[in-house]
């Protein structure tokens, strides 16, 4: 479906992102994989082979995403897809948050994408259907502790993605909001919290299971293709129904 496909994944060294990157491959496209994990990009290349091309890039700087864009040109001289998946989270109350953490967190779930557009965006016109989507989180929709710096950078996010609908008519942008996916940065939570945690979210989710990064994979590849090709500013939550059963608590 993707063949000579030209696709760029941000924080796709592990993940959600490593997956999507993996079904685009697999599809026969070009992945353009950014990241700033080094160690992780080599191990991911190693296994997806010469169509995984990594890229080490901090997408919170501006002078490395103006480096990504240039060797995009050089190498394809068109974007295709862009996926805006990199991110990080560090749980804490209002009085917790330091400056640095703020502005870190933002970096990458914020500034970082409106980085990327700015730059990417000559590219992306030069491509018959240009897609960008933005992955955000269901932490834009609802209230859980200790997720301030987080949740309102996902929530500007997805403000975001509609703005640029807008403002960059002919690139089509949409926005997926993942639930609880099971991912290496997950585990950050800890194994001892995370395996009572699924064993009750079980019960809570009416799909009955915590998330996988495959579902959101799947998600991107559909919104990217021609069959979404009149899909433009819309939001998708992807989390096994956890919002409308209303039972949000952690």
């Amino acid at each position: 479906m993707f063949k000579d496909t030209v696709v760029l994944v941000t924080g796709a060294a592990s993940g959600i992102g490593l997956e999507i990157a993996r079904q685009f491959i697999q599809e026969g496209a070009a992945v353009v994989v950014a990241d700033c994990n080094e160690q992780a990009l080599q191990d991911a290349s190693k296994r997806l082979g010469g169509r995984f091309i990594a890229e080490l890039c901090d997408i919170g700087k501006a002078e490395q995403v103006s480096v990504l864009s240039e060797h995009i040109e050089e190498s394809f001289r068109r974007l295709d897809v862009q996926v805006n998946n990199a991110g990080t989270a560090k749980l804490q109350t209002p009085e917790e948050v330091e400056e640095d953490d703020f502005v870190y967190q933002y970096d990458i779930l914020l500034k970082g994408i409106i980085l990327l557009v700015k730059h990417l965006a000559p590219l992306l016109r030069r491509s018959v259907d240009p897609s960008v989507i933005n992955i955000a989180s269901i932490a834009a929709r609802v209230n859980a502790a200790g997720h301030i710096v987080y949740a309102t950078a996902k929530a500007g996010l997805e403000k975001l993605t509609q703005h640029l609908t807008r403002d960059l008519p002919g690139i089509r942008f949409n926005c997926i909001l993942p639930g609880i996916i099971e991912t290496p940065l997950l585990k950050t939570y800890g194994e001892e919290n995370l395996v009572p945690l699924f064993e009750s979210l079980k019960s809570r989710i009416p799909c009955g299971r915590v998330g996988r990064t495959e579902d959101i994979a799947s998600c991107v590849l559909f919104l990217s293709s021609e069959k979404a090709i009149y899909i433009n500013g819309t939001s998708i939550v992807i989390d096994g129904g956890h919002i409308q059963a209303g039972d949000w608590g952690l």
